[in-house]
């Protein structure tokens, strides 16, 4: 709902009263370490991720689902950061992807996202077709196991769009911003970041169409 920073109070009451053993302490260190994410404090988050990381690597089989799904938390927020270190995050995708597959049915959300990743760094290498290939991959998965407003499906949406609009393809590219508008609208305050972008990329492809037409 945005309130980042009541949730951010709420959990490091909660973390000032465990001991340092508790095993649920990896889950609070994830958790702020979305929070972070969400408010814009990359380095914080990455922190928080790093530690909800080195207890799970404790405490689990290094194939343990978590462990994948941290993998997944700290490629996106290096994503965020726009960072170029897009080798080595598709080393991380694709080991979180193994683990996945190893211990998920193959149309678990947890997929969608490893695939997503995936995607999104070959989109950043310039591989447009293996990223669509991904990107087509996470999207079948979440349309099956997430209901049909989820933001994980919009962003689906979101991601695919803009390759289309590298490869020229404004009509393909447009069907998706827009299908990812709707559902941002609907999930999302009007002001939220997703839902101000998604609005700019819309325009920006419309008013390119427009100009391929009029040439």
């Amino acid at each position: 709902m945005g309130k980042f920073d009541l949730v951010e109070k709420y959990y490091r009451r909660w973390l000032s009263k465990l001991p340092s053993n508790d095993p649920s302490l990896c889950v609070l260190h994830q958790r702020l370490g979305v929070v972070a994410d969400d408010k814009g404090e990359y380095d914080t988050s990455l922190k928080w991720y790093q530690k909800s990381l080195e207890t799970k690597m404790r405490t689990h089989r290094s194939y343990h689902v978590n462990i994948g799904n941290t993998h997944n938390s700290i490629i996106a927020v290096h994503r965020n950061k726009e960072e170029n270190k897009y080798f080595e995050a598709l080393d991380f995708n694709e080991k979180s992807l193994d683990i996945h597959e190893k211990h998920l049915p193959a149309d678990h959300p947890d997929m969608g996202g490893s695939y997503n990743n995936i995607g999104i760094v070959h989109h950043c290498l310039g591989h447009y077709g293996l990223a669509l290939n991904h990107y087509n991959r996470s999207l079948k998965i979440r349309l099956k196991s997430l209901p049909g407003q989820h933001s994980d499906i919009a962003m689906a949406y979101r991601n695919m769009g803009p390759v289309y609009e590298y490869r020229d393809e404004l009509e393909q590219a447009l069907i998706y911003m827009k299908k990812a508008q709707t559902i941002y609208e609907v999930a999302l305050p009007f002001n939220y970041p997703n839902v101000v972008n998604i609005k700019d990329d819309v325009k920006r492809v419309e008013d390119k169409l427009k100009m391929k037409k009029k040439n």
